[in-house]
């Protein structure tokens, strides 16, 4: 069996680092010290994780500078009050706003999903990828509802389970449609569509 090159161990390294840190520390420290413990965890390894970025020269997501905004805003307001409760909402108001941001740029004619699809592998991109694609119209649409259903999703687990369970939910429901999102990806472009829209 090969084994694999250290490029690809390095490159599988820091995808568990930049998708998979957070909340397995989170969980782990959760229920070793409490939430406390396990917020100021999720804020350092973010921080931490913009740092990889520079360091490595990975270009971050708009979805990963939202969600690295949301864990500094919403996990530094629980450090700072005596009792945590504004980190369970996160995913909920993170989803909500990257939605919500989706929508306007829609409406604006602001290629947000190029840019999103950019920030993907480029072993995954579409070869004919362009701002002006057609597809981009649909894929935005297409998030736009995933990401609201997600948001109340989300929101209603805030109130259902504990936070590291929240975390954990997120991690396998987030990252799995996520998946299958991008499975649909390649569909899209395959489509034929004889009308060309910014977005």
């Amino acid at each position: 069996m090969k084994l694999p090159s250290w490029h690809q161990l390095k490159q599988g390294l820091i995808y568990f680092f930049l998708n998979l840190a957070t909340p397995v520390t989170f969980y782990w420290s959760f229920h070793e010290w409490g939430p406390k413990a396990a917020i100021g965890f999720a804020v350092g390894i973010s921080g931490l994780q913009t740092l990889t970025h520079f360091i490595f020269k990975v270009r971050p997501s708009p979805i990963f500078i939202f969600s690295s905004g949301f864990t500094f805003l919403f996990g530094g307001i629980d450090l700072w009050i005596q009792s945590p409760k504004f980190y369970r909402f996160e995913p909920f108001a993170q989803n909500l706003s990257v939605a919500t941001l989706a929508l306007i740029s829609v409406g604006a004619k602001i290629p947000l999903a190029y840019e999103m699809i950019r920030a993907l592998p480029q072993s995954i991109q579409p070869k004919s990828l362009t701002p002006q694609h057609p597809a981009l119209g649909r894929i935005s649409w297409a998030w736009i509802i995933y990401l609201y259903l997600k948001a109340l999703f989300y929101f209603y687990l805030a109130f259902r389970v504990d936070l590291a369970d929240l975390i954990l939910l997120r991690t396998v429901v987030g990252g799995g449609s996520m998946i299958f999102m991008l499975l649909l990806l390649p569909l899209n472009f395959r489509r034929k569509s004889h009308k060309t829209t910014y977005l």
